[in-house]
């Protein structure tokens, strides 16, 4: 079974400082995915800097399949040991997650991993070594659906310390309080939220260090299908819109013509909206037993301007809904139709200039960027 990662992180810089000292980069791919947290030596300007160097450094090498000794030599090389404090510049944990559901994670000088699996709050099982002549730990474990891991900088483990707590927040308070989260059935952004607050009010709302959540939960993916455009021929009407219900997952029509042509095969109404809840975007529609229609090309370039922004307004217009629609899926089909309207274009054009086409290969390019799955039909 296909697995995926949903990771939100979240950060409190230390007090008087405009910049957190931790850094966090997430990488997607359809096969990987990889998170990569530092915690640069002091605050503000400087930590943030060290931290954001060691990050892009370990992500930008972990990316290109670099292997770990290497990664961790050329980190080792670029971050030496503060001659003053004998620590390292700044910290690392990178946790690599791979779609089968196995699970590596390599610690230099950083807080434990935790993993919540059915209830139970554990360090993720690592083990001591040496690499580029750096100690570390790592470790691997195959995850399965619902397991959910946590990152964090010293500044959680340190919340509360010689006032409200004494020894500070603690490994043991980071677990008690996550299972108390999870057992709520708390998604990562609300995880990192809550737990991001907790340490705030421990530190009397004046975070005495820099300090950052990283949530990670393992789930199945999140399917949707969009259909668009009439296909060439009309004898393929019946076939797109099989394809379209038995299709498990969102489901999602663009184009006038084509919800036409969806209704008529489900035997069922086409509602138009009448109001504009934005005036450069055309109403909605609605079918039941879809979970969204739109009109056409407008709409998806409309989308595809939110996506690639990365903000999509929380508004209930069609482009809205689209991107986030596209935004929230994982594995994505698009069935495209390539009747062309020679009202907008010529019809004798080849595929690779019909505008439609063109549109939505490079929706297909954007959303495989961001790490998603596009399959692309044409009809």
């Amino acid at each position: 079974m296909r697995l995926v990662a949903e990771v939100a992180h979240g950060s409190l810089p230390k007090e008087g400082e405009e910049l957190c000292g931790d850094k966090v980069e997430v990488l997607r791919t359809p096969q990987r995915y990889t998170v990569v947290l530092s915690d640069g030596l002091g605050s503000g300007v400087k930590a943030n800097i060290l931290a954001t160097l060691t990050t892009k450094i370990a992500a930008g090498l972990l990316e290109r399949d670099v292997p770990l000794r290497e990664v961790i030599g050329t980190i080792a090389q670029t971050l030496p040991i503060c001659r003053e404090r004998l620590i390292a510049y700044s910290t690392l944990a990178v946790v690599q997650l791979r779609t089968n559901g196995q699970a590596n994670v390599v610690l230099l000088d950083s807080p434990s991993v935790f993993l919540w699996r059915r209830g139970i709050v554990t360090p993720f099982p690592t083990s001591r070594g040496v690499v580029a002549g750096r100690e570390l730990e790592k470790g691997e474990l195959g995850l399965m659906e619902g397991d959910f891991l946590l990152l964090v900088s010293d500044g959680v483990l340190h919340a509360g310390i010689g006032g409200l707590l004494p020894l500070g927040l603690g490994e043991e308070g980071v677990k008690g309080y996550l299972a108390e989260l999870l057992a709520k059935g708390l998604k990562p952004a609300q995880v990192v939220e809550q737990l991001l607050g907790y340490c705030a009010a421990y530190y009397a709302m004046k975070p005495g260090d820099d300090t950052t959540v990283v949530a990670i939960e393992m789930r199945r993916p999140r399917r949707l299908i969009m259909l668009t455009g009439p296909p060439r021929k009309p004898e393929d009407d019946g076939e797109i819109v099989d394809k379209l219900l038995q299709y498990q997952g969102k489901k999602v029509v663009c184009g006038g013509t084509t919800a036409q042509i969806v209704a008529r095969e489900m035997g069922r109404e086409l509602e138009v909206q009448l109001e504009y809840d934005d005036p450069d975007v055309p109403p909605r529609g609605f079918i039941k037993g879809l979970d969204l229609v739109t009109e056409g090309m407008l709409t998806l370039n409309k989308a595809q301007h939110y996506l690639k922004k990365g903000t999509i307004p929380e508004r209930p217009d069609g482009a809205s809904q689209v991107a986030r629609l596209l935004a929230e899926a994982d594995e994505i089909k698009i069935v495209v139709g390539l009747c062309i309207n020679p009202a907008h274009q010529n019809p004798q054009l080849p595929r690779g200039l019909n505008f439609r086409a063109s549109t939505v290969e490079q929706l297909a390019t954007l959303l495989r960027e961001q790490g998603k799955v596009v399959e692309l039909e044409w009809f």
